[in-house]
C-alpha cells in the first residue's frame, strides 16, 4: 500500500511540474506601426508633343482614414528616347501637398519622339501610414500623329466604346437566323402523329 501512494503521489507531483506556468522568451515583435501604402501614377496615352501633361497621383492603404502627407512628382527623360535608368535626368519636379483620393497635377509640355517617366514619392505626414513610391513610362508622339483610326478620333460609335453599328446589326441578323433554322429543322424531322 505504502507503495502505491509514492507512485501516485510521483504521478501527480510529475504531472503538477509539467503544467506549471514559466517564463517563456519573448521574440521580439516585428510590428511596424505603420499601415503600408501603394503609390499610384497614370498620365493620358495619348500625349502629342507640346501638350501639357495632366498626371493623375493616388496613394492606397488599407484603411478607412485615407492617408496625408506629400507628394514628390518628377519627370524624367532619356537622351535620344532611352529608357535605361542611368540614362533619365530630372527635367521637372513639383511638391505637393496629398489628403487622400486622386490629384490632378498638371506637368510640363514635353517634346515629341522622346520616352520619359513619371515618378512619385510618397512621405505621410504622420508614423500612421508608411511611404511608398512608384512610376510609370510614356512616350509622347509628333502632334497629329496619334490618331491611326480610319474613322475619325471616335471611330463609328464615338463615345460609346462600342462595336460599329454595321457589324452589331450583321451579328444580330445571324444569331436570328441560325435560331430559325434550329426551329424548322426540329419542326421538320418531328414524327407525325396519327
Amino acid at each position: 500500500m505504502r507503495g502505491t501512494v509514492l507512485l501516485a503521489g510521483a504521478i501527480l507531483g510529475a504531472a503538477t511540474l509539467i503544467g506549471a506556468p514559466t517564463s517563456s522568451v519573448a521574440a521580439p515583435d516585428p510590428y511596424t506601426g505603420g499601415i503600408t501604402t501603394e503609390c499610384n501614377v497614370s498620365v493620358p496615352g495619348n500625349l502629342e508633343a507640346g501638350e501639357k501633361i495632366k498626371i493623375k497621383v493616388n496613394v492606397n492603404a488599407n484603411s478607412p482614414t485615407p492617408p496625408t502627407g506629400k507628394i514628390t512628382l518628377v519627370v524624367l527623360a532619356g537622351p535620344g528616347g532611352g529608357v535605361a535608368r542611368r540614362e533619365l535626368t530630372e527635367i521637372w519636379s513639383k511638391t505637393v501637398n496629398y489628403s487622400g483620393g486622386t490629384k490632378t497635377v498638371v506637368g510640363p509640355a514635353l517634346q515629341a519622339a522622346q520616352h520619359y517617366k513619371v515618378g512619385i514619392r510618397f512621405r505621410p505626414g504622420d508614423d500612421t501610414f508608411l511611404r511608398c513610391a512608384g512610376g510609370v513610362l510614356f512616350g509622347v508622339e509628333a502632334a497629329g500623329d496619334n490618331n491611326h483610326n480610319p474613322d475619325g478620333p471616335g471611330g463609328l460609335l464615338p463615345d460609346t466604346g462600342g462595336p460599329a453599328l454595321l457589324w452589331l446589326i450583321l451579328g444580330m441578323g445571324l444569331v436570328g437566323g441560325g435560331a430559325g433554322t434550329v426551329v424548322y429543322a426540329r419542326r421538320r424531322t418531328a414524327p407525325a402523329t396519327v
